[in-house]
């Protein structure tokens, strides 16, 4: 599972390019560089380090959101970049109550790379912040550092969220769902079908992470009765969340769609089998005939 997750995060890391927020909330086009890379073993943090020196942080933090310049807003970052993780409460604190969107957008920028996998422990408890936008910001990044150790607090913010029906944020349901995967359990996997079926381009990479989280018996079962759908959207979406969380059972429902004439349903088994046998991550862009001939060495493999 580590070389796995490994793989993962490595191959994430190779990807570029920030999406532009829709309100200021995260979780609805998520850069897809997010984690760098995962480490083989884990030391998680138990408290948040303490910064040298508060007060200079404080005041960081402040010129960041109030830059009238570029120079000021880089010596600011850079100020804060090398605190490291001790400025992340305070950026989170922030980030819960700061309304301008400029100086929101720069702290969402500054916490995707100082929040990392050894601090999810201390993210949890953030789960049940008043503020929605910290919500799914903590949410949606400790989603993406697969952590059993916080499948509690992970289950009782999806509850909060099912809690509100469709009253609900989609955002944070999103954001609810992919942390819940990732620490362990499989009641938000119908959220995070539907998004597969609608953002698989862009948030496919880090569904794909945090459902390594699931993997096995139980997010297999669910799932493989997704391919039997007459929806071919729905099965193209369930495969490309197998290759996240399926096991071996359930080959023998994948195999046949090798011989599928629709070539999004052959890619999706294609990118399944890669994941569940190999650990890969999903071939992009593969055109009919390279399907075909991808197809082909599964077929003699199986």
């Amino acid at each position: 599972m580590k070389n796995r997750l490994l793989s993962l995060f490595v191959g994430l890391a190779c990807l570029s390019g920030l999406a532009q927020p829709a309100h200021c909330v995260p979780a609805q086009d998520p850069p897809t560089d997010a984690p760098k890379q995962a480490p083989a073993k884990i030391e998680y943090l138990s408290a948040w380090p303490k910064p040298a020196d508060q007060h200079q942080l404080e005041v960081d933090i402040e010129r960041l959101c109030k830059a009238r310049t570029d120079e000021m807003e880089k010596q600011a970052q850079d100020a804060l970049l090398a605190c490291g993780t001790s400025a992340v409460p305070f950026l989170l604190d922030r980030y819960a109550r700061e309304r301008a969107p400029e100086a929101h957008e720069r702290l969402r920028a500054l916490l995707l790379d100082l929040i990392q996998a050894d601090q999810t422990r201390l993210l949890a408890p953030r789960f049940a912040s008043k503020s929605l936008d910290e919500r799914v910001m903590v949410m949606w990044r400790a989603g993406v550092f697969p952590d059993r150790g916080i499948r509690a607090e992970a289950e009782a913010a999806w509850a909060r969220v099912e809690k509100q029906g469709e009253k609900a944020d989609p955002d944070e349901r999103y954001a609810a769902a992919l942390c819940a995967c990732s620490a362990g359990c499989i009641k938000g996997l119908d959220t995070l079908i539907a998004q597969a079926m609608k953002r698989w381009d862009k948030k496919g990479q880090e569904m794909r992470i945090a459902l390594e989280g699931v993997r096995g018996p139980d997010a297999t079962a669910a799932l493989s009765k997704s391919l039997d759908d007459q929806d071919r959207k729905i099965r193209v979406a369930a495969l490309n969340l197998l290759g996240g969380c399926g096991d071996k059972s359930v080959i023998g429902k994948i195999k046949p769609m090798l011989d599928e004439s629709d070539n999004s349903i052959r890619v999706a088994a294609i990118n399944a089998l890669r994941g569940i046998v190999d650990g890969e991550l999903p071939l992009k862009d593969l055109s009919a005939f390279t399907a075909i001939e991808e197809a082909k060495k599964w077929k003699d493999r199986l």
